[in-house]
């Protein structure tokens, strides 16, 4: 976009590009979805993919925004982010919430690593308040969810001994992950 040079690019055909865009992938994951909740959630995405595409952006960097690039749900992006919290949930959804916690007696590489990267949320936040610089949260968000995409594709959860305590570290992800999207401004959904 340059004004100067008569590339002007206008804020409503932006959203109403992405919005279509996010209609189209939850029609692709849910053809009964109806159509209350599609447009529901297809703006809930598209504010996100929104938000996150330019808060993720450091200060003083020039903002390069693609929309295409926003508004998958892969990669460094809102909806990528929301994907992953719904994940969460479902997986969540799925167990029998047992109560007995039992901490392993060793831990897996992906859980040590989904651990370390919830330990360090309240020092990002801290930072990013002293810095000014919210692609911080941003960007620890994004890490975040690496982290547990990664325990999710390499743990099973649902039916192991460790079952409950996988629970407890994936309801600890959902509430981290949930508070940076909150300060980003960007809600989350418990099912795409």
């Amino acid at each position: 976009m340059a004004s100067r040079e008569g590339n002007v690019v206008l804020y409503q055909d932006t959203v109403k590009k992405i919005a279509d865009t996010a209609r189209k992938n939850l029609l692709e994951r849910n053809s009964t979805i109806n159509k209350k909740e599609l447009e529901k959630k297809a703006k809930i995405i598209t504010l996100a993919a929104i938000k996150y595409a330019m808060l993720a952006q450091g200060p003083n960097k020039t903002i390069t925004f693609d929309e295409n690039q926003a508004i998958s749900f892969e990669g460094n992006t809102g909806p990528y982010l929301q994907y992953s919290y719904a994940r969460a949930s479902s997986i969540l959804r799925k167990t029998k919430n047992k109560k007995n916690v039992s901490i392993p007696d060793l831990f897996t590489k992906e859980e040590i690593q989904l651990l370390w990267a919830l330990s360090k949320f309240s020092q990002i936040v801290e930072k990013a308040a002293h810095s000014l610089n919210p692609s911080l949260i941003a960007n620890y968000a994004h890490e975040l969810a690496q982290s547990f995409n990664e325990f999710y594709h390499t743990t099973k959860v649902i039916g192991t001994e460790q079952e409950a305590f996988s629970c407890k570290l994936i309801e600890s992800f959902r509430i981290v992950l949930k508070n940076a999207l909150f300060l980003l401004g960007i809600e989350v959904m418990e099912e795409m």
